[in-house]
């Protein structure tokens, strides 16, 4: 166990993330109190914010076995963010205090700093749009966050690639809309998304009649509010369980406000090959749908008998060639680098059958132990298993490049392997529009479905959340309430 002692703030939730960066797996008690009491544990923290006359600082303090092994200080004076935010910058200064320290103790850099939020790349877009050279905006991700050369480059690239998507008074008159498919046919280890394995196809028609209704007075709510659609998502779960008839009767709602060639992007996560067949695929092209994800994770087949998905490399392959005929504008693959066994050579293997397929996108993700799932249930040490995955990330990285895939969105999750980051990759002008929209947080999302979450955008590029429930029988017997939410928050939305 670790001891933090916090005098001055009550940072908490940030204390426990810097530790995170560097040990997942030890417990953390908190006192606010600056009598330390050595018998608390081996490892003490002492966290002080000391006030001035025109700044302040933070003082972390080491001690291992009641002894002191390190101090580190950090002033406010000596800080500079990307935008003015008193908040952030008390926040700033006893973080990267506490970063220091942990990094001399652990004798571990970690590539984004003291960075462990989902979006750093924000910090890059806040810095430009207040007026901040890119050299500038550079150094503040160094000289502040502590970020490596590598991912301040990574940012950049990104950067560039979106920028044409970015028009303020566009992006907020936009709405996305997220649909939801909660089933699957097998739950994978490392998933922790709200879905089921075990149903039939008369829960799925339950659920899909009040899902359309859902749906359908979404749309009136969006349309009342004169927001205009962009994009259509389906996700889940694994959206393609769904009948052809469950696909054409959501559809059908839709067409009634909207023309569905009109819609700039429609993607449908068709996800697992033991889901997918001509007719489903041939569904989804006669309603428009342009974009489709057929995700195997991993190219290897013992693996994929190890996370629990119930088909083979050979699938994959046969299904992608088959909607490659049939002619859709843009097909993704997502890889996972970190799962069980898997060693770097494993992951060579995947990205060069992903990469000779030439899908438009190929979306790399870290492992991350997520709450709730198999995984993280069965393991009893949390492994970042830097210096493996961080070989894994940059064979996927090179071949990615090497073939023509450039970054075009990223985001990071809480205890992910390597301390990296999920990486998007696309051939020159198959970027997702959904993707960088809700990465970004640039427009509204407005989201249906058993556990599906809007993110309604307010003023000052802020937005309001909108959370449906989580069980399948609460939604069932209570969408309607959702419906009402996203109505109350619209209503005020300026």
């Amino acid at each position: 166990m670790v001891s933090f002692y916090l005098v001055g703030h009550e940072y908490e939730f940030e204390i426990r993330n810097i530790f995170k960066i560097f040990d997942l797996n030890s417990e953390i008690k908190i006192y606010y109190d600056n009598n330390i009491n050595f018998d608390s544990s081996n490892l003490i923290v002492l966290s002080e914010i000391i006030e001035s006359l025109d700044n302040y600082s933070c003082k972390t303090t080491l001690y291992l076995n009641r002894k002191e092994i390190n101090h580190n200080t950090v002033s406010s004076k000596d800080i500079e963010l990307e935008k003015n935010d008193e908040k952030k910058l008390r926040k700033t200064v006893v973080k990267k205090s506490l970063y220091n320290s942990f990094s001399l103790y652990f004798n571990e850099k970690a590539e984004y700093g003291f960075l462990t939020g989902i979006r750093p790349n924000k910090i890059l877009a806040m810095a430009l749009k207040n007026g901040m050279s890119r050299e500038h905006a550079n150094l503040i991700l160094k000289k502040t966050y502590e970020m490596s050369d590598s991912k301040i480059e990574l940012l950049n690239d990104i950067y560039d690639k979106q920028i044409k998507y970015m028009h303020e008074e566009e992006n907020n008159g936009n709405y996305n809309l997220y649909i939801h498919v909660p089933f699957c046919p097998s739950k994978c280890v490392y998933c922790s998304f709200v879905s089921f394995s075990n149903y039939d196809q008369s829960i799925i028609d339950e659920y899909v009649k009040n899902l359309t209704y859902e749906i359908e007075e979404t749309i009136k709510l969006a349309i009342s509010n004169r927001l205009k659609l962009n994009t259509i998502y389906f996700g889940g779960g694994t959206p393609s369980v769904l009948s052809t008839k469950n696909i054409d009767d959501i559809f059908m709602v839709i067409k009634k406000y909207y023309s569905l060639n009109d819609v700039k992007e429609i993607t449908f996560e068709a996800g697992r090959p033991d889901t997918i067949n001509e007719e489903m695929l041939k569904c989804l092209k006669d309603n428009y749908v342009g974009r489709i994800s057929i995700n195997p994770q991993t190219m290897n087949e013992n693996t994929l008998k190890r996370i629990s998905r119930n088909h083979t490399v050979d699938d994959i392959e046969k299904i992608y060639y088959l909607a490659k005929n049939i002619g859709f504008d843009s097909i993704n693959m997502d890889l996972i680098i970190g799962l069980p066994d898997e060693t770097p050579e494993d992951v060579l293997n995947s990205v060069r059958k992903v990469v000779a397929l030439k899908p438009d996108n190929i979306t790399v993700h870290a492992l991350s132990y997520k709450k709730g799932s198999k995984l993280l249930n069965d393991v009893k040490t949390l492994s970042k298993d830097t210096d493996t995955v961080e070989k894994m990330y940059h064979i996927t990285k090179e071949i990615c490049a090497e073939n023509g895939y450039k970054p075009y969105y990223m985001y990071r999750q809480k205890n992910i392997k390597g301390n990296l980051e999920n990486v998007g990759y696309a051939l020159e002008s198959k970027e997702s529009i959904y993707n960088i929209v809700i990465i970004e947080e640039v427009e509204t999302i407005l989201a249906c479905g058993m556990g599906a979450v809007s993110k309604i955008l307010k003023g000052n590029n802020r937005h309001e959340r909108v959370q449906n429930y989580k069980d399948l029988r609460e939604y069932n017997n209570n969408f309607r309430k959702n419906i009402e939410d996203k109505y109350n928050i619209l209503d005020r939305r300026y």
